[in-house]
Formats: structure tokens, C-alpha cells, sequence
């Protein structure tokens, strides 16, 4: 669920979830996990990034299940859920080779024996992340080995908590079953999206990014468009334009390269996609009018073309698409 749902609605699609029976939620941080309280969102919410001390107090109150992911903070943890009266819900984070949060799978020893003799933690999860699940196979089994290794360290020693949780989206689409264990954290895949051409002919994108026609006008051969001038008329010809622009998500780097789709037909972007505003050249033929509906990916036009041609990933398109773009659920 984390950054709005890569750009869908956290609380629209968190809600059909749990009217799904969906087991758990993920987040990146706990201002998510608070809205998704706030809005009425009871299912168990575990947030998988790096925590600040003073934000300890939140996760207890709202009953949000906490990533331990260094000695440190388990005993601020601890120390906080002590002063409180109550158990804190921990998930402890292993890093197998991604390199960002969590207590290297080779220094386990000191951290699990500290993780299981701190009071107050109920230790319900243990969790590590893929590099590159999707095209690096070998790393991704080297990472599952070193996991293994670590949960075997834990059964030696202790009980393993219920949540053993490590495969994502990638090793779904590459069905590494070793990387199942308790439970599946799919991300991309969730959206309807896999880079892998085989998995993505299962799979259906939930999003459509439309607008509509703002403006239309007949511009003479020879005039420029836009900032900087880097589009000329070549005839006379039909400008349109789109109320959406880079600060909606519409890349700029599509300037005089994207194309969007309009009463049938595609239609080059002239000039500079702006802050707010997109131009687009519907030739001399083309026929346009205020209020229509323009595709600017979904259905017609494939993200992964728009992710091509933009230079940017298939998340940073989805996340990228801001809060003041209205979105309209279709159940």
C-alpha cells in the first residue's frame, strides 16, 4: 500500500482489500499506517521501513506492527512498550543482501538473542527484501540461503514467529516457491503490472490515466509552441490542450516525443509538457472538442511504451501521479 498505493488511492484500494479478506497490509511509513486507521481500516498493518524513536509511541497506540531492525531500536522498543503497559507486535528485519535496513544475516546471533530476551516485544514476524528478484535468479537464491541460515539459527534456539515473509512480486512472476514461506508481499504485480511479457499476459493494469480536452485552437505554419519555442508548426494546423502536466505525474521527458490517444487516433505532444499543461498537434484533419476524453496510458497506449519512451520506471509513473489528479473507481 505504500506511496498511495503506487499512485491508485491508499484508502480506496486498502478498503477493497479488506472487504476481500485480505490477511495483512504493508506500508512504507507510519503516516500511512495512521490514515489508513483513520479511515477505518482494522486489518493488521505492518510498516516495512526504517522507524524514528519518537514515533514508537504511535505504532503501540494504533496497534501497528513495528519493524526491529537493529539491537538499538528493539530496546527503545522495548523500553517504550515496558512504560506503556503494553506488547509491541515486531517483525525483525534481516538484511540478505539488499543492503539498506536490517541486521546483516551473518551477524544473527547477537540480535536474535537480544530480539527474544527483551520484555514486552511479541516477536510475530521476521522478514528480509529481494535486490532483483525479477532478472538475478543466483542472487535471489543466495539471499533465500542466507535467510534459511537465519531461520535455522532461530529454531535452534528459540520458536519461529508465525510471519516468516520474504517473496515479492518477482518471485511470484519467477515462482521461486522456496521464497513463499508464511506469506507473499506483492507489490507491482497487485496493479496489474510484471516485467516479465509472459506474466503480464495474466495479469490486467487496474489504472487508466486519462484527462480531456481543455482547449482547442488553430495555430498558422511557422509559430512555436510552448516553453522554450522547441515545437514548429510545420502547416496550418489543430492544437489541443490538456489540462495535466509533469507536476500531475505526465513525464517531461515525453516533450515533442509522447503521444496520446484521441477519438480514435494518436496524437504527437508539441512542445514542452508544462507544470500544468500539455499541447497536442491533431494534424489539419484532426477533429477535437473541449470536454473530450484524452488517454494518456491504460488501455490504448501501454505504460510500459510510455515507460520506454519517458526513460523511467514503471513505479516511478505510478507513484509519480499526484494527489490533485481525481481518481474514479470502477468496481
Amino acid at each position: 500500500m505504500k506511496a498511495n498505493a503506487y499512485g491508485h488511492g491508499l484508502v480506496e484500494v486498502a478498503t477493497k482489500l479488506q472487504s476481500l479478506k485480505i490477511d495483512y497490509l504493508g506500508v512504507a511509513y507510519i503516516e500511512e499506517a495512521l490514515f489508513l486507521r483513520k479511515n477505518s481500516i482494522k486489518v493488521p498493518i505492518l510498516v516495512l521501513g526504517a522507524i524514528d524513536n519518537s514515533q514508537i509511541p504511535l505504532f503501540l497506540e494504533n496497534d501497528i506492527d513495528i519493524p526491529g531492525s537493529s539491537i538499538e531500536k528493539l530496546e527503545e522498543i522495548s523500553r517504550v512498550a515496558t512504560q506503556m503497559n503494553i506488547k509491541a507486535n515486531v517483525h525483525i528485519k534481516i538484511d540478505t543482501g539488499m543492503g539498506r535496513i536490517g541486521v546483516q544475516w551473518d551477524r544473527k546471533e547477537t540480535f536474535v538473542e537480544k530480539a527474544y530476551s527483551l520484555p514486552n516485544l511479541n516477536i510475530v514476524g521476521i522478514y528480509s527484501h529481494f535486490a532483483n528478484s525479477t532478472d538475478d535468479i543466483e542472487y535471489t537464491k543466495e539471499q533465500i540461503k542466507r535467510f534459511k541460515s537465519v531461520l535455522s539459527y532461530i529454531e535452534e534456539k528459540y520458536t519461529l514467529p508465525n510471519l516468516v515473509h520474504l517473496g515479492n512480486s518477482g518471485s511470484v512472476f519467477n515462482n521461486i516457491e522456496e521464497a513463499f514461506f508464511d506469506m507473499i508481499r506483492p507489490g507491482l504485480m497487485l496493479y496489474g503490472y510484471s516485467y516479465n511479457p509472459d506474466i503480464q499476459k495474466l495479469l490486467k493494469p487496474v489504472m487508466k490515466f486519462k484527462t480531456k480536452v481543455s482547449y482547442f485552437k488553430v495555430l498558422e505554419e511557422g509559430l512555436t509552441i510552448g516553453y522554450d519555442r522547441t515545437y514548429t508548426t510545420k502547416e496550418r494546423t489543430r492544437i489541443v490542450t490538456l489540462p495535466v502536466g509533469y507536476a500531475d505525474g505526465y513525464p517531461r521527458s515525453l516533450s515533442n516525443t509522447g503521444e496520446v490517444f484521441l477519438n480514435e487516433n494518436f496524437y504527437p505532444v508539441a512542445g514542452r509538457v508544462c507544470m500544468d499543461q500539455t499541447m497536442v498537434d491533431i494534424t489539419p484533419q484532426g477533429e477535437a472538442y473541449v470536454g473530450d476524453d484524452v488517454e494518456l496510458w491504460g488501455e490504448k497506449i501501454s505504460l510500459f511504451k510510455i515507460s520506454d519512451e519517458s526513460d523511467r520506471s514503471i513505479y516511478d509513473l505510478l507513484c509519480g501521479i499526484s494527489e490533485r489528479v481525481p481518481r474514479i473507481y470502477i468496481d
